[in-house]
């Protein structure tokens, strides 16, 4: 299941240690577990690109499917 458009479109990321905070309104969020340390979190298009410390990067198709590039 692909990220909800209201995610994408509100836009608004925070990293909070091994975990990313997805916002979809001001008081609405889900968190991704990555259970590595994050240091970045980016949209590219309807892609979340996740850079972690160990220097890797996944790229989220959803909350739970990834890729490691």
């Amino acid at each position: 299941m692909a990220f909800d458009s209201k995610f994408i479109d509100y836009g608004v990321i925070k990293v909070e240690g091994d975990k990313v905070k997805l916002y979809s309104t001001s008081s609405n969020h889900i968190y991704i577990s990555v259970g590595k340390s994050v240091t970045n979190a980016v949209w590219s298009g309807d892609t979340l690109n996740v850079y972690l410390s160990d220097g890797k990067v996944r790229r989220y198709s959803s909350p739970s499917s990834y890729t490691t590039v």
